[in-house]
């Protein structure tokens, strides 16, 4: 089979106003991840198990509302979905050093805003998924999800940092402001986007079995993945993956300090920068479709990723365990961001224009729903033996997750 088509979009001005807000949303959601618990504890003083509940509604929420936002984008105009969901979070952010400057900030308050964040950061991918399908050509499709994966994990490394540099130099407040001046940049760039938005599909109308209809436009991203040859199995090993994941992250400081004796300097570092794998990984895709096609790229580098975590759990005390679990963490991350790439690319060439945001929004309630379950595993695993069991276990579905993804390669369309 002939190598498919891939061209680069660094040059398209429409994709550059595209990635530039998807890069203040993706900075702006990890600031805000560090500093609304921030907020909690320091501002308002609150409890372990409700700083717990803070992050929980995220979840909850994000389970809820994907179906519903996602049938609600597909059929409104993607751009002022991106670009008010960016003003809400401003506005939404903003709401809260104004509370505590009135002395009116309440814990309800902190809710409220991480239940507006979830709806707004599930709309936004939707609709950014979506617009972007119709933005760049079939050809452009592998390099622009290389580009924004790659800035995706630079957020999940630096993010966190540079949270912690604005609550040192503003306070947790300041920094709030500081992401919602973001978001409004977010959202100015989207808005310059010069290039005609087409029409979103057309409702089907109503009339009386309009129920049966909602229902259907609802599931309809579901029901095709479901019914899809390859996209099924990708979603599965996708959940898997995901899962395992969500079940080592709250192990491993417990494993890295306690059992492995790393001070909280050394857990920084390897919670940091094995995070700049997933830029490398992210930005080998397109050299890597043009050689392998995408369908292989993706299962080999889901193949190649669980492996490198068996050398966490194997990991000893000292300097060469600080190694094994840096190169591990590292390495894995390389072909994680490398496959999420080739995953993103692959869903939009395969996915009709009238199904793109609840496709987009599916996979974001399957990892929510999916994710508390496997904590839960983990932890009883781990209360049962021990964290180096458990993340033992996570790096035994981590490397299965690989072989549910489809072999040989399926023919798409790049022209």
């Amino acid at each position: 089979m002939p190598s498919p088509r891939v061209d680069g979009v660094g040059g398209h001005p429409g994709f550059r106003r595209l990635w530039a807000g998807a890069v203040v949303s993706q900075f702006g959601s990890a600031v805000g991840m560090v500093a609304l618990p921030v907020v909690a504890v320091v501002v308002l003083d609150v409890s372990a198990w409700r700083v717990s509940l803070l992050a929980g509604i995220t979840a909850l929420v994000t389970a809820l509302v994907s179906f519903h936002v996602g049938r609600l984008v597909e059929y409104t105009p993607k751009r002022p979905v991106m670009i008010g969901g960016d003003l809400l979070r401003a506005v939404a952010l903003a709401s809260l050093p104004a509370a505590h400057a009135l002395g009116t900030l309440t814990y309800t308050h902190l809710c409220v805003v991480a239940a507006v964040n979830a709806v707004c950061a599930v709309s936004f991918t939707g609709a950014s998924q979506a617009h972007l399908r119709s933005l760049v050509s079939p050809a452009g499709l592998i390099d622009a999800n290389s580009r924004l994966e790659s800035t995706r994990w630079l957020s999940v490394s630096v993010g966190p940092a540079l949270a912690g540099a604005l609550i040192a130099a503003l306070s947790a407040a300041g920094a709030l402001i500081a992401t919602s001046a973001g978001y409004l940049l977010g959202a100015l760039a989207v808005r310059t986007i010069r290039e005609p938005e087409p029409a979103p599909p057309t409702r089907h109308a109503a009339g009386p079995a309009q129920r049966e209809v909602r229902r259907e436009e609802l599931f309809a991203g579901l029901g095709f993945v479901w019914h899809h040859p390859t996209l099924r199995p990708i979603l599965l090993g996708w959940v898997l993956f995901a899962g395992a994941s969500s079940m080592a992250a709250p192990l491993t400081a417990v494993f890295y300090m306690r059992d492995l004796g790393f001070s909280v300097f050394e857990y920084g570092l390897l919670m940091g920068v094995p995070s700049l794998g997933g830029l490398l990984g992210a930005r080998l895709v397109p050299r890597l479709v043009r050689r392998l096609g995408v369908l292989r790229t993706l299962r080999w580098a889901s193949l190649s990723r669980g492996p490198w975590y068996f050398l966490i759990p194997l990991a000893v005390p000292g300097p060469m365990g600080l190694l094994m679990c840096g190169l591990g963490f590292g390495l894995l991350l390389v072909f994680a961001a490398a496959a999420n790439a080739a995953m993103a690319g692959y869903r939009q060439l395969e996915t009709p224009d009238a199904l793109m945001s609840r496709v987009a929004t599916l996979w974001a309630f399957a990892t929510t729903v999916s994710q508390p379950v496997f904590i839960v595993v983990g932890g009883v695993v781990a209360s049962l033996m021990d964290a180096r069991a458990a993340l033992l276990a996570a790096a035994v579905v981590m490397a299965l997750a690989g072989f549910f993804l489809p072999r040989g390669d399926r023919p798409v369309d790049t022209a």
